[in-house]
């Protein structure tokens, strides 16, 4: 082992190995084959893509069409393409050095005193609020009392958000590795709901006219309709594909699905099932010689087919479907209603297809929102342990060497802090205060992604259109947090 460090911004510098470990040892497979390449190695991208399908493709992207229809696509292709790119620009560091983005952008300029704070900050205002929890038991409210909720069904539905919520604290709990549990659950439950929209719901609702118009939407470049409520329209934004600016999260899974240097590192076990694994406070990195640059160039062509076949391919069609579905449903200009948003299918489905189309709705919208739940508070303590177990000596001490004592910590006090939330407004709006705190977010992280990438070895940093790309994401992220912003004063931009 080299005892070469490597700078890397402020703080400790990066131990520096002599050999960059291949996919074939870490994933323990004598052959990289189209069959293990999807059942053991790709994932992270799919642990995204469960957040991203209950957040902006279930709630956000049917509220949009049902009042504005189908002609704001073009956004949608916008926003995929973009944060496919950002998320693939992040991961990079990630896999490079071991260390999850949250970690890694304290070591620009201000350190952990600055960045630190601000991105905690950050992380609580986009992934704290219970909203999904809350949404998905509208649609448990269906399943339970064959009606959709409405106001005089807040404390039911709110009881109802507080028992899911406890159950997604419940499957962290079980397996080897948290990461590794909460793939195979996504594999399976996303699997269930994309078989669901596309072979049965779609062919039975969609019509041309729908299909026609998303077509139109697709290639109507700037098209905003006036009068649009800024605050949805912004959320929405955030919420295609993943979270906008705030996708550096899942950087934490990629971490630990020990992806190139991560596997160096070490990961969260969970507590019932795993066992203590060391886990070094900061990252490694390998030495840039032909043998490990050609492994590298291996890493990273699973990284590519990660997001562009499972998060790029998995977005769009999470985002065009129940989209479709809602215009071919419901006529332009509807207001879904508030205590059963999840749900909102549920009635004009049933009309179409009969009762059992009521309930087959109501399952999946529990089913797309409660998924995003689960990822988005897995993510929200993973990034807050990942952050405080490399920047706090006080935290490593009182852990005795096992992370899960951080890990698990938070989620009590998270716990306690969402079910006190889940009692304080409707679930959408805590849907929008996180989607809109990712817009504010990508203003800090999408700079700081680019510096990052510029201090890793000339031989696997980006190239120049990558950062072309990152600054046509930053520009979008700024427009719609001014434009949210001015709102707020009375200045409408649209």
């Amino acid at each position: 082992m080299s005892k070469e460090k490597m700078e890397f911004g402020v703080g400790p510098p990066l131990e520096v190995v002599d050999k960059l470990p291949t996919p074939e040892e870490v994933f323990n497979v004598p052959k990289i084959t189209r069959g293990n390449l999807v059942t053991k190695i790709m994932g992270p991208a799919l642990l995204a893509l469960g957040g991203a399908i209950g957040s902006g493709e279930w709630l956000m992207g049917p509220t949009v069409t049902a009042g504005y229809g189908l002609l704001l696509f073009w956004l949608v292709l916008t926003g995929c393409l973009l944060q496919t790119v950002f998320n693939i620009s992040f991961a990079r560091v990630t896999l490079a050095t071991g260390e999850p983005a949250i970690l890694y952008y304290t070591r620009a300029k201000g350190g952990s005193r600055l960045w630190g704070p601000v991105l905690s900050i950050m992380l609580i205002l986009h992934a704290a609020w219970p909203g999904w929890a809350a949404t998905s038991a509208t649609a448990l409210f269906v399943l339970m009392f064959s009606r959709l909720a409405g106001a005089a069904d807040a404390g039911t539905v709110r009881l109802l958000g507080v028992l899911l919520f406890l159950v997604c604290i419940l499957v962290t709990l079980f397996g080897h590795k948290v990461e590794r549990t909460l793939e195979l659950f996504f594999w399976v439950s996303t699997a269930f709901q994309l078989v669901v929209l596309i072979l049965i719901m779609a062919p039975l609702v969609v019509t041309t006219e729908a299909l026609a118009e998303l077509g139109r939407g697709f290639v109507n470049f700037g098209y905003v309709p006036a009068g649009i409520d800024i605050f949805l329209l912004a959320g929405w934004w955030a919420y295609i594909g993943y979270a906008s600016g705030h996708n550096y999260d899942i950087s934490a899974f990629y971490r630990d699905k020990e992806y190139g240097m991560s596997h160096e590192v070490g990961y969260i076990p969970a507590l019932i099932g795993g066992k203590m694994v060391p886990v070094s406070a900061h990252g490694k990195t390998f030495k840039t010689t032909p043998e490990n640059i050609a492994t590298w160039r291996k890493w990273f062509k699973i990284l590519v087919y990660d997001q562009w076949f499972i998060f790029f391919i998995g977005a769009m069609i999470g985002m065009i479907l129940p989209s479709l579905l809602i215009r071919s449903l419901l006529p332009v200009g509807t207001k879904l209603p508030t205590w059963a948003i999840a749900a909102a299918m549920c009635e004009s489905f049933g009309k179409k297809v009969g009762p059992w189309g009521f309930y087959l709705v109501a399952l999946v919208g529990m089913l797309l929102v409660w998924d995003t739940q689960l990822q988005a508070m897995d993510k929200l303590v993973r990034n807050f342990t990942s952050l405080s177990w490399g920047v706090s000596d006080t935290l490593r001490r009182w852990a005795k060497g096992d992370i899960r004592r951080i890990y698990y910590g938070f989620f009590f006090f998270y716990a306690l802090f969402a079910i006190w939330a889940m009692y304080q407004t409707q679930p959408m709006v805590l849907i929008l205060l996180g989607a809109n705190a990712a817009n504010i977010t990508g203003i800090f992280t999408v700079p700081l992604t680019m510096w990052a990438n510029k201090q890793l070895p000339k031989e696997i940093r980006p190239k120049t259109w990558e950062y072309i790309v990152l600054v046509i994401f930053w520009i979008f992220n700024i427009f719609f947090a001014v434009a949210l912003g001015l709102a707020q004063i009375g200045i409408k931009i649209f």
